[in-house]
């Protein structure tokens, strides 16, 4: 090939490159603004060769392609060049779009995250520990709420799928300013069965005005129908009432007066002086 030839496939190539450039660039844009992917680079080049292709005129490439062959085949060589550079500065500008696109749209939803480390899961004081594996299970566990939602909402639903969970009796959750979620756990107690002596029984009632005035541990006095019943020891408050540890001997009767519909009412035995701690 002549000097002169070589030049001219040179020029032609640049020329052509810039349409391949143009093409290419916004073909890299676009499927990343969309797909959020980049455009594989044989794709650009294809998009970036037709739009110099068309700017070109098919006619006249016709033309050239049969009187200059080897002047095409360098100058389209040299033109292919130029997607590379289209390719890579349409990819990140389309980033950049796609990144203030997504920075716009404002989330519905609102993620709080548990504690990664099952070690940043602290125990309840004065209360039986977690069992390791508990924690471990529980930790970087998330949760999702609608935004909005009051911080004071958000801890009651952690707290209390957290205390539904396996080995779990107890949960502090609060929520800091900072968003970070702060737990505290406890052991479940063991079943009732397993610590009662073999002359008391567990009984569940649900007593006339509610159970905020007792506390597990209490020693109660039991009223149903209007007289006294029994003394028991209450063993777990819940929201649907308490379970008494009481003498197999009265429970039958306390049952039966309760599934007849008996109002059940609970009195809190006042601490013995002589068993309160002196200090």
């Amino acid at each position: 090939m002549s000097p002169e030839k070589l030049a001219w496939a040179v020029l032609l190539g640049v020329s052509r490159g810039l349409y391949v450039f143009a093409g290419s660039f916004v073909a890299a844009v676009v499927y990343r603004y969309v797909s959020e992917e980049r455009i594989v680079t044989t794709t650009a080049l294809f998009i970036g060769l037709l739009t110099a292709g068309f700017a070109s005129g098919p006619q006249r490439l016709t033309e050239l392609a049969f009187t200059q062959t080897n002047v095409e085949v360098l100058a389209w060589a040299i033109a292919s060049l130029f997607a590379i550079p289209g390719r890579a500065y349409g990819d990140a500008v389309g980033r950049r779009l796609l990144e203030a696109r997504l920075a716009s749209v404002k989330p519905t939803t609102k993620t709080y995250r548990l504690p990664r480390d099952p070690d940043n899961i602290e125990d309840v004081p004065g209360e039986p520990p977690a069992p390791r594996e508990v924690k471990e299970r529980i930790a970087g566990r998330e949760y999702e709420f609608p935004r909005g939602t009051s911080k004071r909402d958000v801890e009651r639903v952690i707290r209390r799928d957290l205390e539904q969970e396996g080995g779990i009796g107890r949960a502090i959750v609060e929520v800091g300013e900072d968003e970070e979620v702060r737990v505290k756990v406890a052991g479940a107690k063991p079943p009732v069965s397993h610590t009662l002596p073999p002359d008391k029984v567990a009984v569940s009632v649900d007593p006339k005005g509610g159970a905020t005035h007792v506390g597990e541990g209490d020693r109660v006095i039991v009223y149903a129908d209007g007289r006294r019943i029994c003394e028991a020891e209450v063993w777990k408050r819940s929201s649907d009432g308490v379970v008494l540890v009481v003498d197999a001997d009265h429970a039958d009767e306390l049952m039966r007066l309760v599934t007849k519909g008996k109002e059940v009412s609970l009195v809190v035995k006042p601490t013995k002086a002589d068993d309160v701690p002196r200090g």
